[in-house]
């Protein structure tokens, strides 16, 4: 049991949700300054041409329009719209301009305008007349890689961006598999998962005195100051990026969208611009979950289940350019090492262009691929040995001390053996789960499913891991908290503010998070993904708030005549840990501190770096419930719990939030989520919510996130990860216990109607013959 604690750990209201219930927050969508213009994109109707030529003279006669902007105006710096990439040491391939002589993808932007109003940009992009010379295109890894395939970019032979690469490879796998006594394997698909954030991409941007700020939904402000700065051929010191509330995230931010071309329209209208996105562009322009088309595992253990050997090859569609996808592949096969004990392991990814629209990031980044696919296999072979499938998963997972995700990394906690015990109560799985081959019988037939998967909490060290947080002391003992963690609705501000209120010996109320967060201000920080914002931030904002306290108290022991290391401080009052009757309130230590005429006048500001190595894994266990028609082939959740390994919950509020939250995007990729890309003409079939569905209220199941408490030594008051972990395991979980309704295994998600149907027609024909 871990020790009770004044701030953390309670259910306190987050900030900045004050602003947004009453309508004050302000988004890109809201942000309005004087004399903005409306920025408007012309996009490609083609997935693939040469432009040979752009006139945009009717449009720029236009009354009312004040710049156009198409690759003339582009300082052809040749650079990745992926934000993430500039954190690797070698970086990914650089393959994107801003405009460029080839469009790539139906919907690639190819010219942008600026005007007083949106009726007038609208009517200019429609005036804008654009020659294309059309060339064939390839719309699937399969017809991309064949021999005289239409290139999408003239330097990738067959369409590779990446050839087959082994990764974080270990052992013989050969010799384990010939020494297994059960091997299992399959090939399974992924969909093209769209992040559908209820607010449209956009930003907005303005050039004045030889500077550029710009209004962003990023994620990473810093590093999406630096991209900027690169794409535009300016010095990054040139470059401000503020970043108001965001209503989208999940992945979204981590690249630019209308970024670059807002700054060049204001660059040359000398006004600030606008560009907001309508849905349909939003989701035809803005970069998808990396898109990981074929995972083909295997998987080898012994008779008593003993793991042996795992051999993994994962095929991304990297689309147009290169993004994202190698390191979600990347990502994907990392996951794999730390959930089970395999002697031996191999594993490679490879990229393959084609005339999509390119891959970004999603919640989940390439790890709910690879479990997807792992936790079915595990069913399998539980099958093949006669085994319970909790029994596996608490039996052969990794624990403390045992490999992390990357070279040199050692697990620091694992709490899966208690996720797995309490899920299962939960659940009912002693009642419900009725062993292997189990026959039901009706039309609607129920099924449990169990899952499992250990996660991470910031990727040290593959990525750059570099955070700053700053405490700023105002004469009543109050204090702004200063730090770059994105402002997307997650509430790690709130948990921010437990933090250095635990340390410091203060209210929650007297840490105030500082919003909107600018680059002008903030010092440098990665910013929010990769499950970092509490653990990792958390433990820059800890830092800080320690290195105050040292502060604090040694101006106390001043003015009380007593050693520092005597003191203590709680409830907003230092006092002498032998005598507490003996103290000082903290304000007056504060005040003392800026208002001293002695001389000796400070304004305590602090500010922590940190760069974690750690690896802190929070490891969860997933159960679904379902029904399945055999008639329609409609699944219906019934049931679905998922429990957690949060270390700590520094807001137990806040963590069941995203983990529910998590739910319902988990199951939309599961049943419901896909982008259809026309295979035809490239167009995007799924443009609007009208045609891609999400799942919403009405397919909410009964549902329940359980935390499991059990700390890390090295998390900020032993606190882990639960931003991205939530949408894990719907989709093993719900697979597996489809197979337990009506025994078909479906190894491509979404697990439509259509494919349970496919798939029990095929079970009864082969039953037959």
């Amino acid at each position: 049991m871990q020790e009770e604690l004044r701030v953390v750990g309670k259910r306190v209201p987050v900030k900045e949700n004050f602003d947004k219930v009453q309508g004050k927050a302000d988004y890109c969508a809201t942000i309005t300054l004087p004399g903005m213009l409306v920025g408007k994109l012309l996009h490609s109707p083609h997935a693939h041409a040469r432009v040979v030529s752009v006139d945009t003279s009717r449009a720029e006669g236009l009354q009312g329009v004040k710049a156009v902007v198409t690759k003339k105006d582009d300082p052809r710096k040749i650079f990745t719209w992926n934000v993430m990439t500039y954190q690797l040491p070698d970086g990914e391939p650089q393959d994107q301009y801003i405009f460029d002589d080839v469009v790539r993808y139906v919907g690639e932007p190819v010219a942008a305008v600026a005007a007083v109003n949106e009726e007038i940009a609208k009517k200019a992009v429609d005036l804008i007349e654009v020659e294309y010379d059309v060339l064939p295109a390839v719309f699937s890894v399969e017809d991309a890689v064949k021999k005289g395939a239409p290139r999408v970019h003239d330097t990738a032979e067959n369409n590779i961006g990446a050839p087959p690469t082994p990764v974080f490879c270990y052992g013989d796998v050969e010799k384990d598999f010939s020494e297994s006594d059960t091997i299992v394997e399959g090939v399974f698909s992924t969909s093209k998962q769209s992040q559908a954030g209820l607010e449209n991409a956009g930003c907005v941007a303005e050039w004045r005195n030889g500077r550029l700020t710009v209004w962003s939904q990023a994620q990473l402000p810093h590093m999406t100051k630096r991209m900027i700065a690169q794409a535009l051929d300016i010095p990054e010191s040139t470059v401000r990026v503020i970043q108001p509330f965001a209503g989208t995230g999940f992945g979204a931010g981590t690249d630019l969208c209308p970024e670059p071309y807002a700054c060049l329209l204001t660059m040359k209208a000398g006004a600030p611009v606008k560009v907001a996105l309508t849905r349909s562009e939003d989701l035809r322009m803005r970069f998808t979950r990396e898109h990981i088309v074929r995972v083909e595992m295997k998987m080898g253990v012994k008779k008593d289940g003993t793991p042996m050997a795992l051999k993994a090859k994962y095929t991304g569609d990297a689309g147009a350019y290169m993004g994202k996808i190698l390191s979600g592949c990347g990502v994907a096969l990392a996951s794999n090492i730390t959930e089970y004990e395999f002697k031996s392991m191999y594993q490679e990814i490879e990229a393959i262009y084609t005339h999509h629209l390119a891959c970004g990031a999603m919640r989940g980044f390439g790890g709910m691929q690879s479990t997807f696919a792992r936790e079915i296999l595990v069913d399998e072979v539980c099958e093949k040995i006669g085994m319970n499938p909790i029994e596996f998963r608490k039996k052969y997972h990794r624990g403390v001390g045992g490999l992390g995700w990357f070279p040199d990394t050692k697990i620091s906690s694992c709490g899966l053996d208690a996720c797995l015990d309490v899920g299962a109560e939960r659940i009912g799985w002693k009642g419900k789960w009725q062993g292997w081959g189990a026959k039901k019988e009706g039309i609607r037939r129920r099924g449990v499913g169990v899952a499992a998967m250990g996660w991470l909490s910031g990727a040290q060290p593959m990525l750059l891991e570099h955070t700053n947080a700053t405490l700023k002391f105002n004469s009543d003992g109050t204090c702004t908290l200063i730090g770059s963690p994105g402002l997307l609705g997650q509430g790690v501000l709130a948990a921010h503010c437990q933090i250095a209120a635990e340390v410091l010996g203060i209210d929650y109320d007297d840490v105030r998070p500082l919003t909107p967060q600018d680059t002008d201000i903030t010092g440098f920080d990665i910013g929010t993904h990769a499950s970092r914002g509490c653990y990792c931030i958390g433990r820059a904002v800890e830092k800080a708030a320690q290195q105050a306290r040292e502060l604090f108290l040694e101006r106390a022991s001043k003015k009380l005549g007593v050693a520092a290391d005597a003191l203590d401080i709680k409830e907003r009052r230092i006092f002498c840990k032998d005598d507490p009757e003996k103290g000082i309130e903290f304000r007056e230590i504060a005040q003392d501190t800026i208002y001293s005429f002695g001389k000796d006048c400070r304004q305590i500001t602090v500010n922590a770096t940190i760069e974690p190595t750690e690896f802190a894994p929070p490891w969860q266990a997933g159960f679904a419930e379902v029904e399945v028609d055999t008639e329609t082939g409609v699944v219906e959740v019934i049931k679905m719990i998922i429990a957690h390994d949060i270390g700590r919950a520094i807001n137990p509020t806040v963590v069941e939030g995203q983990l529910e939250g998590g739910q319902l995007q988990g199951i939309g990729f599961a049943l419901f989520e896909d982008i259809i890309i026309s295979s035809e003409n490239g167009v995007n079939l799924t443009d609007s919510f009208n045609k891609y569905k999400i799942a919403s209220m009405l397919d909410c199941p009964d549902h329940e996130a359980l935390l499991v408490e059990l700390g890390d030594p090295t998390g900020p008051f032993s606190a882990k990860s639960c931003g991205e972990s939530g949408i894990f395991l719907q989709a093993p979980a719900i697979a597996n216990a489809i197979y337990d309704a009506v025994g078909i295994r479906l190894r491509d998600v979404p697990m439509t109607p259509e494919r349970v149907l496919a798939a029990l027609k095929n079970k009864s024909s082969t039953q037959t013959n």
